[in-house]
Order: structure tokens, then sequence, then C-alpha cells
């Protein structure tokens, strides 16, 4: 008899557990609901209970949402899994929010793969910063002037001219060689870029273009942070990291960060001796210079 009384007590205490979580994310649909319907919130489809409209979304996110905003307007809402979502189908809603609103809008949801989020930095980083404060105002002003600046972009017209000459004359030496050109072109904007970032050669075009290794990473990195993930959906949910996203964004973090350890590193002692007076700062030398940390920089140059 005490047997079975124990058996009964587990199978109840399972099935306690198994619920409550379910209960929990019930109630807050609810609630979430219920309070939505007194928020001056845009027009927009029915949202089921739990999952809210995230079946409605398909394969083709893009062309359902065009569709829907034929049918609710150029600004309408949406709620995937717990998450409200307003989305914005025209020019002018997009210019209302991103440039005239910019300052109260700036904001980002920061998804569960995105390395800031799991390092505590996405308040510190300039594609996924959570409000507008002042570290987000000062990166804003470096990149205006370091690399989107007119002054800026002159500058680096010679580099780009150089890179592309190069790539033109890698591809010569190829003739007669299978050649994937989609690698070689990879290597250029990417060697492009580094070099306006932090004055560094990265990669070899050569080597990029026999082995990938680089295209590789890269091409991992868009792919889990596109894929659907339940944690963004259930935030409730993200601890247990049921797709095993974040462990697949944390491996390619360390693969793609410990290319730059070693040129921080170089920077910060060249930084420190006295002949750096001269030198000419880039993105990584402000960025040292404002005591951003190794992996606050390496967020901020994968992002």
């Amino acid at each position: 008899m005490a047997t079975i009384v124990t058996e009964i007590s587990s199978n109840t205490l399972f099935t306690i557990l198994f619920l409550l979580p379910l209960i929990y994310l019930i109630a807050k649909q609810l609630k979430t609901l219920y309070s939505s319907r007194f928020a001056p919130l845009p027009p927009g489809p029915y949202s089921w209970p739990i999952l809210g409209n995230a079946l409605q979304i398909g394969n083709s996110p893009h062309i359902t949402l065009a569709s829907l905003a034929k049918t609710y307007g150029p600004l309408f809402s949406l709620r995937l899994g717990s998450q409200l979502v307003i989305v914005a189908a025209s020019q002018e809603a997009a210019t209302e929010i991103l440039k005239t609103q910019d300052r109260f809008l700036s904001g980002r949801f920061v998804p569960d793969v995105i390395p800031a989020k799991w390092l505590k930095l996405e308040n510190l980083s300039l594609g996924w910063i959570g409000e507008v404060n002042n570290e987000f105002k000062f990166l804003r002003t470096v990149c205006q002037s370091k690399l989107f600046s007119n002054k800026a972009l002159l500058s680096q017209s010679c580099l780009r001219e150089k890179k592309a000459a190069d790539t033109v004359r890698f591809i010569r030496t190829m003739e007669g060689k299978v050649l994937k050109i989609k690698k070689v072109a990879f290597a250029a904007v990417f060697s492009m870029l580094t070099n306006i970032l932090i004055s560094s050669d990265l990669i070899s075009m050569e080597q990029e273009s026999m082995e990938g290794e680089m295209t590789e990473i890269i091409r991992n990195i868009f792919e889990v942070g596109a894929a659907p993930n339940i944690s963004d959906l259930f935030p409730i949910l993200a601890p247990f990291d049921l797709q095993n996203l974040r462990k697949k964004s944390k491996e390619l973090y360390l693969r793609f960060s410990t290319m730059f350890e070693a040129i921080i590193e170089e920077r910060r002692e060249r930084k420190m001796s006295s002949d750096n007076a001269s030198g000419k700062e880039d993105f990584l030398d402000t960025l040292i210079s404002n005591g951003s940390s190794n992996e606050h920089i390496n967020v901020l140059l994968l992002v």
C-alpha cells in the first residue's frame, strides 16, 4: 500500500510540474491579450492563444507581411508567441520610426542567439542596443566620423581601389584553374572592411578561395541568427536553449573573436608606447581609447 501511495504521489507531482509552466504561459498570454484591448495598438489579424500569429508567418515572411499590409494598412500589429510585434510596411511608416522618432524608438529586440545578449553587452552594442544611452550616442558619433562621413569615405577610396585591383590581379593568376568567384568576392569585401575597421588583413584571398573557412563561419552565423528560435517567442524558455542555437552561436563567436584577440592586444600595447603619437587612429584605436573591453570590441566588430 505504501508503494502505491508513493507512486501516485510521484505521478501527481510530475503532472503538476509539467502543467505549471503551461498554465503560466496561458495566464500570461490572456493577461497580455486583455491589457492590449485598452492599449492603442495598430490593427492586425486575430492571434491565437500562446502561439499568437506565429503559424501564419510561414516560410516566406516577407510575402506574408506584404499581404497583411494590404489588409490592415502600412502599420499593423502581430503576436509571435508572447512577443508583440509592430510592423511598418511602407516607406512613410518606416521613415517615421527610423528617422523622425528614432530618438524614442532606437531600442532593439535582442534575439537570444546574439552574443551581445548572453555576454550582457546589449546596452553597449550599436546594432542591438536596448535603449538610447550615452554609449549608443558615442558609438553613433564614432561611426559617423570614422566610417560614414564624406571625409572618411573619400579617405577610404584609395584602399577600396587597391583591394579591387588586388582582386583582379589574383583572378588573373588563377587562369586555367577552378575558381569560386563567390569566395573571392567575399574575401575582397571582408578584407576591405577589416582594413577600414582595424587596419589589418585577417584572411588570405588565395587561402579563402580554396578553403573558404571565413566564408563558412559568416554563413553559419547568418544561418543561426536567422533560424526561428522558440526562446525568442517565449523568453521563459530561453534558459533551456531547446534548439541549441545559443550553444552554436557561442561556438561561432569564439572562433570569430579568436582572430581579433592578438590584433587588439598588439594595438593596446602600441597605444601605450610613445611611438604611437604620430599614428593615424582607426575605428579600433578609437574604441580602445574609450576604454572598451576586448569582449565589447569583438561584439561591435561582429555586428
